[in-house]
């Protein structure tokens, strides 16, 4: 085996052309015997090793051509990446989170005034912003609702202009951050005749970025998946009380609740060697659902009577039921998708300002000049570039990106697995702050005893999450709810999860040091309180994790003017709008460790748990 490729046959022009010599010297010793160059004989010699050479060359790539490692035909790449479990990419979308801006009146009560959020406005999703220097389209991924605020979500409120007579705020501005990708929604036709098996069609177009929906003449929404034996996907649900009436009371913090939902019409999709999208659908033909053929004592032996109860009814054979899917007959698919990307695609800050094909909805009940006010009032701006936008996968990034995804199989299995796939919840299902992953111990009540059971298949999942100022606070019950469906669908069988609240501790730090000459005192503690509250950031700690004071000492010696640090005490804070819960902090070895249940220290409010004094020697 060479460095770039795999030698099946490993003969080239000289192994062929000494092995046709050896075989004239051994059976024909007396009719042929002269093996110079110049004898007239050898030419068929060479001849003949050269046909052998160029077989041996395409029988070798041949059979490189089955390894993802030397594989080098894009077509071959393409198939040996899907078996590996990897869509290639054949272009990819520039990013960008611009800020979206309105205004809303005011409304007065008790003679204060308050925004109207009866005026806010919601923006539906794959609305589309374009550039104004190049007239590239964006498209807008969520709906924006800027009634709704969280941590993940917030809305900035500010005063926009007052009543010149009563000086109370007559409008507000609010601002909202958004991501869009760039991209352009397209839309084509399929009509499909008489049912055909595992029917394919290509889309026209090239450059495609991915599948928005799919419907069928007939109202049908079909579903992309990603294999044709997967039944179920998520499906977002409103949490409101006629959908969840016990978990629609935490609507505020998870606007979407998680369902597992059962599709029969379902495809799938895959980017071939030409850059064209080819779509699969199933090959089912019966018109009952699945679930009520596989199995049950009625439909056992359903094809044939006793003599075939011992027939395979794996529920994906599609020999017995439609588990691959409907397939269609007789109706027409209306297909929209989006293309675009690229390199031009990455944009400049400030350049994407146009509003396009944007539904704003306002109740009719309002009134309509201050409607059309705030309608005209909507814009949008970039303040910083977008990026991300580049070509499709080149050989070398399908072959890497394959031998990657096959390693992970989209299932969870480490502790590690679990906290990214946590983290990686969509935000309208409610979203976790912070987690920690275990293995579960069961202890019994009594102090004296010792672990009496250690289930190996059990993992504790030790959640926090934000309130709208960014503090840690217990996640709600419909986003454990939502989180546990979400897991549910990579989870291995044998696990079980638990999902519990973790502890969070908050602290203060009083510390003294001494300024240098010539330096202002007050504006060295400022720096001082700002490095601390950059170095304590909540987004840069997790669950578990310690406190060097040793790292803390240095942070506050690299700030300019410091001459020496005298004192760093930490202290535990509790009361209203701080954790309830008290914490005994003390330095071991110059660290503060967590405790044995799983918590996180917080530094809640910086501006005012952070207190400096200058001191002198």
């Amino acid at each position: 085996m060479s460095d770039n490729k795999l030698t099946y046959l490993n003969k080239e022009f000289i192994d062929y052309k000494k092995s046709l010599q050896d075989f004239l010297k051994v059976y024909y010793p007396n009719t042929f015997n002269d093996f110079t160059e110049s004898d007239p004989a050898m030419m068929f010699i060479d001849i003949a090793s050269v046909v052998g050479d160029v077989l041996s060359f395409y029988q070798d790539k041949q059979f490189n051509e089955n390894f993802l490692l030397y594989a080098k035909e894009r077509e071959n790449l393409f198939g040996l990446a899907y078996q590996m479990g990897y869509r290639p990419q054949v272009t990819s979308p520039s990013f960008v989170e611009f800020s979206v801006r309105q205004l809303i009146p005011s409304t007065i009560i008790s003679s204060s005034a308050f925004p109207n959020f009866d005026y806010a406005c919601t923006i539906n999703a794959e609305a589309s912003v374009s550039s104004l220097s190049t007239g590239i389209d964006f498209l807008i991924q969520d709906p924006i609702d800027f009634s709704f605020s969280s941590s993940f979500d917030p809305t900035d409120i500010q005063v926009y202009s007052t009543n010149n007579i009563t000086g109370l705020p007559e409008y507000y501005l609010l601002t909202k951050k958004a991501k869009a990708l760039s991209a352009t929604l397209k839309t084509q036709t399929i009509s499909i005749g008489d049912v055909q098996k595992f029917f394919t069609t290509n889309l026209t177009d090239t450059n495609i970025i991915g599948i928005l929906d799919v419907y069928d003449s007939d109202g049908n929404r079909w579903y992309e998946v990603d294999y044709l034996a997967q039944d179920t996907i998520f499906d977002a649900v409103q949490n409101i009380y006629k959908n969840d009436p016990i978990l629609s009371q935490y609507s505020s913090d998870s606007p979407y609740l998680i369902k597992l939902k059962k599709v029969p019409r379902r495809f799938v999709s895959r980017f071939k060697s030409t850059n064209l999208l080819e779509l699969e659908f199933g090959a089912g033909v019966f018109s009952v659902p699945d679930e009520e053929l596989i199995p049950n004592p009625n439909n056992v032996g359903i094809s044939g009577g006793i003599s075939k109860l011992g027939t395979n009814l794996d529920p994906s054979s599609p020999m017995f039921s439609g588990a691959y899917g409907i397939a269609p007959r007789n109706i027409t698919l209306t297909v929209r998708y989006i293309v675009g990307g690229g390199l031009s695609s990455n944009l400049p800050a400030q350049d994407i300002a146009n509003i396009q094909n944007v539904t704003v909805n306002l109740s009719s009940t309002l009134n309509v000049n201050i409607s059309n006010t705030v309608r005209n009032s909507l814009s949008i701006i970039n303040e910083f570039p977008s990026s991300g936008g580049k070509g499709g996968d080149t050989i070398d990034d399908i072959r890497q990106k394959s031998l990657t995804s096959f390693s992970t199989q989209n299932r969870v299995v480490t502790k590690e697995d679990y906290v990214v796939r946590c983290l990686s919840m969509p935000p309208k299902f409610g979203s976790v702050a912070k987690v920690f992953a275990t293995q579960d111990y069961l202890f019994s009540n009594n102090v004296s005893d010792n672990l009496i059971d250690n289930n190996p298949l059990a993992i504790s999942l030790y959640v926090l999450g934000y309130n709208q100022d960014k503090k840690l606070t217990n996640v709600s019950n419909s986003i454990k709810e939502n989180l546990k469906v979400y897991l549910s669908q990579t989870r291995m069988l044998t696990d079980s999860i638990l999902i519990r609240d973790a502890f969070y501790i908050n602290f203060g730090i009083d510390f003294d040091i001494v300024v240098l000459p010539d330096y202002n005192g007050k504006l060295v503690i400022l720096n001082c309180i700002n490095v601390l509250k950059d170095y304590f950031n909540v987004d840069k700690w997790q669950i578990n994790q310690p406190i060097y004071i040793s790292d803390v000492y240095s942070t506050l010696s690299n700030v300019e003017g410091v001459q020496s640090i005298k004192k760093v005490e930490f202290k535990n804070i509790t009361g209203e709008n701080y954790s309830q819960y008290t914490y005994d902090i003390i330095a071991k070895n110059n660290i503060i460790f967590p405790s044995l249940d799983p918590m996180i220290f917080e530094l809640r409010f910086p501006d005012v748990d952070l207190k400096g004094r200058i001191v002198s020697f």
